[in-house]
């Protein structure tokens, strides 16, 4: 028994004198360019955040229209947040990073092209520098982009419109740049080219009909001059629609 209380004593004593367990260590962040964080130092998500990830992404059960509206919502701001964090990563890592190894980077690590990644770019800034507010930010960073590329009166007069908003389409945007800008004024030059293809076109087709009529019908229009000579087939488009007893036969 006095063995037991000694261990039971001793075990005590060692959790008293135990050291409380280490802190987690803070991991260091770096400021943004538009107010995003950099992570100074990669860790890898726990079961708990994996876990957390695939509850977001599950489709929750909805009956209602308000219930759907709400989810279809939820997802458009985070599809919105996502891309615009894209375009701050992309902004931040071209300044920072030295000469070639951005370039390098978009080419070789990235799972989309330089267009598009210029297209992130360009609407995070216009975001940060306040010239489109989040608010009236779409839910596509290629809709978006019609947006920002516009010049300060296109803008104006999108807004006047109620063009600028979430739930825009691109081809809206399109249409509407379209409708401001006339169309150029055709020189001589373009009206010779225009021509000349057009003659180009027809001349191809009239080769290809002729082609066929010889091929097909043993008649060539630019030597037998309406009739074949041979075979005594009449290609006269008038008198195909000659009916009987017309020419005097019965």
């Amino acid at each position: 028994m006095a063995n037991v209380k000694s261990f039971m004593k001793k075990v005590a004593e060692q959790g008293k004198a135990a050291p409380p367990p280490a802190a987690k260590p803070e991991v260091a962040s770096t400021p943004l360019h538009g107010g995003g964080v950099r992570s100074g130092t990669a860790v890898a998500p726990s079961k708990a955040d994996r876990r957390a990830s695939d509850i977001s992404d599950a489709i929750v059960p909805c009956h209602t229209r308000q219930e759907f509206a709400q989810e279809i919502r939820y997802h458009w701001n985070r599809s919105r947040k996502e891309f615009l964090s894209i375009g701050r990563y992309l902004n931040r890592a071209k300044e920072i990073l030295p000469h070639g190894d951005f370039e390098a980077m978009i080419e070789s690590d990235m799972p989309f092209s330089v267009e598009t990644a210029f297209r992130f770019r360009a609407v995070a800034e216009a975001v940060d520098t306040g010239r489109l507010s989040l608010e009236v930010l779409p839910g596509a960073e290629s809709v978006a982009y019609q947006i920002v590329t516009m010049t300060p009166d296109e803008l104006e007069r999108a807004k006047a419109q109620g063009l600028i908003r979430p739930d825009v389409t691109r081809r809206q945007l399109i249409d509407f740049k379209r409708s401001l800008r006339p169309p150029k004024d055709v020189t001589p030059n373009d009206r010779r080219r225009q021509l000349l293809s057009e003659y180009a076109r027809l001349r191809a087709r009239m080769a290809e009909v002729r082609d066929e009529l010889r091929r097909d019908h043993g008649i060539d229009p630019e030597h037998d001059h309406g009739r074949s000579g041979r075979t005594g087939v009449t290609i006269d488009v008038e008198a195909e629609d000659i009916g009987p007893g017309e020419n005097g036969e019965d």
